[in-house]
């Protein structure tokens, strides 16, 4: 439910609406009856996107306001034409609100009043911008709306800042944070309550199940979604054997504490010891390897100075080495690469980021990742306007600390990277944590219970060497043989259960008829 607006984001709407235009003059002389066609429905109202709603052909979307599915469209928009004519007007206005010499932070009240005053733009066709833009995508019959994809957006923003008063912020900067010296106004327009696009789930449906493998800590998810579990549970996971092997690295080899803190960023020990610990397990760990930072700037320092160190040189006679960038084109080129590294037996190392494209959604299973690496604990960028106004938003709607969620949101990340080597039970995998304050108690207990349970004492606070010593036995004991007799009664079902099963409830089933 967020949005953000740039220079090209405005390009590209301007030729939408140019496209629009000439495709609507196209079809007055051919087919106008088709666009009077539309005027006359939407008089009605938005009668089918009341009924897609109502028969769960699309779930409530909290872009489209319940309360409008009931009225009439405006006039000022219900033509083809003058609905073009409103978004370029709107269009417009953002692009002067864009020429910013310094940033700008409102509220969307205050920029209705800014726009009203302005251009004289009232806040009820706004809300209909986004339901009305795709009728009209519909009935011009659009092969490809994707092409269309910056007015939709627009339209969205419309929508949006038009129907919440609350939970959302518009900040205007006069320049992107990755490149502060290029002049590049940017509007942020943020969902600061996550509850918002989940209430319509909860609001169509009388049951909701909410469940993840990184659902931890399990009591902060009410807070931020706001509402009232029933049921909160945690569940282990049914393995056969301890196919998990968690391990907390500290300190290298020469006693220096291993952390990713700002003050120790640029420590060439700290470095040393990193690359030391990739290298040592790279020696002993089979197939791939998968290392996660916490920043894309961080991994590029951290490297360079590898290269500088000679470490890239002794990796890569070890296994490949592969790096994800920010181009999506280059990080799939070397995914599919470090896929195929890893199915001939060269093996590979993927060095990735946190909040990264391959962090979530990406797959490492068996031969693809035998080891992940979480270097440093990833903490998002804590200077960013829009993080502070959604702590602050946090603080006061819902009274949870500024840190706590900071720590929270940092460990549910860390677990989804070092969980992407355990996708099922005849997987297996070591997940090394290296920094020394996963160790500490407030760190440690937001891992989902999952990891906890594997988490020993003994495997915290390790050194590199004693971290490879365990990797070795622990990749001794996974080399064993293991069939599925072995997986029978413990992480799969037998035979004899299933039927005891089956007679349980048909014997409930039976009591239940008989009242």
């Amino acid at each position: 439910m967020s949005v953000y607006i740039n220079k090209r984001i405005i390009d590209k709407c301007q030729e939408n609406i140019q496209a629009l235009r000439t495709t609507i003059d196209g079809i007055k002389q051919t087919d106008e009856a088709r666009l009077r066609q539309e005027y006359d429905r939407l008089v009605e109202g938005l009668r089918d996107a009341h009924v897609a709603r109502e028969t769960d052909l699309r779930l409530s979307n909290p872009i489209l306001p319940d309360d409008i599915l009931q009225e009439a469209v405006p006039g000022n928009i219900r033509s083809a034409e003058h609905f073009v004519a409103f978004m370029k007007r709107f269009l417009e206005y953002v692009k002067t609100r864009l020429r910013v010499q310094h940033v700008v932070h409102e509220s969307p009240a205050s920029f209705l009043k800014d726009i009203f005053e302005k251009v004289y733009i009232d806040r009820k066709p706004l809300r209909f911008c986004a339901e009305r833009l795709r009728s009209l995508l519909r009935t011009l019959e659009i092969a490809d709306i994707t092409d269309f994809s910056p007015l939709s957006l627009m339209a969205s923003f419309a929508t949006l800042v038009s129907t919440y008063v609350k939970g959302f912020t518009i900040i205007i900067e006069p320049f992107d944070d990755k490149t502060p010296n290029v002049i590049n106004p940017i509007m942020h327009f943020t969902c600061l309550d996550a509850s918002l696009a989940i209430k319509p789930v909860f609001d169509r449906f009388q049951s909701v199940i909410i469940t993840s493998g990184t659902l931890s800590p399990l009591d902060m998810y009410p807070k931020i979604l706001n509402f009232h579990p029933v049921i909160m549970a945690s569940f282990t996971m049914t393995l056969a054997r301890p196919c998990i092997c968690p391990m907390i690295v500290s300190k290298g080899n020469d006693q220096v504490a291993i952390t990713s803190k700002f003050d120790a960023r640029d420590d060439l020990a700290v470095i040393r010891n990193y690359g030391t610990l990739l290298l040592d397990m790279a020696s002993v760990v089979p197939d791939g390897m998968v290392c996660f930072f916490t920043s894309y700037m961080y991994m590029e320092s951290i490297v360079t100075a590898w290269y500088e160190q000679g470490i890239i040189d002794n990796l890569l006679r070890k296994k490949l080495l592969f790096i994800e960038t920010q181009d999506a084109a280059e990080t799939s080129m070397a995914l599919h690469n470090y896929r195929k590294a890893c199915s001939n037996g060269r093996g590979a190392i993927l060095m990735s980021v946190a909040r990264g494209k391959v962090s979530e959604g990406i797959d490492f299973d068996h031969q693809y990742g035998r080891c992940v690496i979480m270097f440093g604990i990833p903490y998002v960028y804590t200077q960013s306007r829009i993080l502070k106004a959604r702590l602050e938003y946090l603080r006061d709607q819902f009274q949870i600390k500024e840190n706590d969620f900071l720590t929270f949101d940092a460990m549910r990340h860390a677990a989804q990277c070092v969980g992407r080597c355990i996708r099922g039970k005849t997987d297996y995998g070591i997940m090394v944590f290296a920094d020394k304050r996963f160790a500490r108690a407030d760190k440690r207990n937001k891992l989902p219970k999952w990891i906890r349970e594997h988490l020993k004492e003994s495997l915290m606070n390790l050194s590199i060497e004693e971290t490879v010593q365990i990797s070795k036995k622990f990749l001794r004991q996974m080399a064993q043989p293991f069939t599925l007799e072995d997986q029978l009664g413990v992480s799969l079902l037998t035979k004899e259960q299933l039927e005891n099963e089956l007679l349980k409830k048909r014997a409930e089933q039976r009591a239940y008829q008989s009242f």
